[in-house]
């Protein structure tokens, strides 16, 4: 299924994908360091969870190496979790923890799971620097289809 997107604003990026998988296996998917290294990020890119603290205030320390060897440090700052439904985010590095706010919001809907990844970036810069440098929607669309493979996956693994 393709995902949509759209910018909101001046600040906002929102992309949107119907996944086939229930809420609870695309939450679980979200929340666990085995399954967010193998599907998080765009194409090509790989990640290695150096910490991950799922709770408010906790945080997820992981490394995104992208195809040409680049090593990428990230800090995500969980602001809020809502189970089964929502996760806001503060993703940045340990440098700068707080480049842009993020949330994923998942719906139950026909039978799968509505994603909606939503970012908000401090200045119209900032956002369109994401979009027209690093391609931010493509990667942010590419990141929502891994999800949707994977969790595919799992439910063709899980009798």
């Amino acid at each position: 299924m393709a995902s949509t997107s759209q910018l909101i604003g001046d600040r906002e990026i929102i992309i949107t994908r119907s996944l086939r998988a229930p809420q609870a296996l695309v939450w679980k998917a979200c929340m666990e360091p085995g399954h967010i290294d193998r599907w998080w990020g765009p194409d090509g890119f790989t990640n290695r969870t150096r910490r991950m603290d799922f709770r408010v205030g906790g945080e997820w320390e992981y490394t995104m190496t992208g195809p040409d060897g680049t090593v990428w440090p990230n800090l995500i700052t969980y602001r809020g979790i809502e189970p089964v439904s929502r996760i806001a985010y503060d993703h940045g590095d340990p440098e700068n923890p707080r480049q842009f706010e993020a949330e994923l919001c998942f719906e139950a809907k026909d039978g799968g799971t509505l994603v909606t990844l939503r970012t908000v970036f401090p200045t119209r810069e900032a956002r369109d620097l994401v979009v027209e440098r690093y391609g931010a929607i493509e990667g942010g669309k590419q990141t929502l289809a891994h999800l949707d493979e994977y969790t595919r996956n799992l439910m063709m693994e899980t009798p």
